[in-house]
């Protein structure tokens, strides 16, 4: 008997990609009702016949096989990272383009795996049916869309948006340095300031008009603000803790060094590497960077506002 695909378009920002399933009565809209709003409907699908960027495939555990579990150990690491209390290895299967994504959980003692063909275009993940199948999926599809979206003038970035006046302001800055902080400060004494996303929004690059667009997405840590909605960039805004609030504009060169470090990237695939330098290349010679050393207070808001705002009218 033929097993029953579930298959679910999504689109987040500029681009497309396919969730599929063969588990009885799954669902993604509960698994992680953060991608609901991101769910194309069938019409939609057929207005927009859209180029998937990628598919990933969700199927039991069950259906790994001994093979394939014990040649998961035998892969050479590209690299291995730390997050939220889980581990993840992204290793190369040799001598073919394809690769192997295992994360540790914090609350499932058994790797989760993810076999990828031809690159990261199409994926296999293998879900344990478990509390942690959530926050794998989320976070197989996160970073799907950061390797798959990276050669096509898109980043994935680490920062909080604040829509204000049709444009999108977006705050980086290491973890801890106070972005969601920043972003309080403007939705409390900026009128008319909107959250878009305070986490991991989509920027997008276009080459032709030369404008940078950002867009909300499904990853949005710990602040639930899941908006599919975009608007072109009005700055970015790199944040330092300081004892006083100042603000500079970044020359093309610091402001390239500024936000590279705030997009997704996996360094170890060249072609990959290349497409996020290339964005980012764009990014900091058409858009305002800034530089802002400040206080967690209501004049490190006004600051920040008030200077993007003169010098873009000037």
């Amino acid at each position: 008997m033929k097993e029953e695909r579930n298959i679910q378009a999504c689109q987040v920002g500029p681009h497309f990609f396919d969730i599929v399933s063969t588990i009885p009565n799954w669902s993604i809209e509960t698994l992680l009702p953060s991608l609901k709003p991101f769910l194309l409907t069938l019409e939609e699908l057929k207005k927009k016949a859209p180029k998937m960027m990628f598919t990933l495939t969700v199927e039991q555990e069950s259906k790994i096989t001994e093979e394939e579990r014990e040649d998961n150990t035998k892969y050479h690491p590209l690299v291995e990272f730390e997050w939220e209390g889980a581990k993840c290895k992204i290793s190369m299967i040799p001598n073919t383009t394809s690769h192997l994504i295992t994360i540790l959980a914090p609350n499932d003692p058994k790797e989760y795996l993810t076999y990828f063909y031809y690159g990261f275009a199409s994926g296999v993940l293998f879900l344990h049916e478990t509390e942690a199948d959530a926050f794998v999926l989320n976070n197989i599809l996160m970073m799907s869309y950061a390797f798959n979206t990276a050669c096509s003038d898109t980043v994935l970035m680490h920062a909080s948006v604040i829509k204000k006046d049709g444009k999108g302001y977006l705050f980086q800055g290491k973890s801890g340095t106070g972005k969601s902080t920043h972003s309080g400060l403007w939705l409390k004494h900026i009128p008319g300031c909107e959250l878009l996303n305070d986490d991991n929004p989509i920027v997008h690059f276009n080459q032709e008009t030369e404008e940078a667009t950002v867009y909300g997405s499904p990853w949005s840590g710990k602040t639930p603000c899941y908006k599919n909605d975009s608007v072109p960039v009005g700055a970015f805004v790199r944040l330092e803790q300081a004892p006083v609030n100042e603000i500079q504009r970044e020359s093309p060169a610091r402001a390239f060094a500024s936000l590279l470090p705030s997009c997704s990237n996996l360094k170890e695939v060249r072609e990959l590497n290349n497409g996020v330098i290339e964005t980012v290349k764009y990014l900091a010679a058409h858009t305002p960077v800034y530089f802002l050393k400040c206080l967690p207070d209501k004049e490190a808001a006004e600051v920040c506002f008030n200077t993007i705002k003169q010098q873009a009218t000037s």
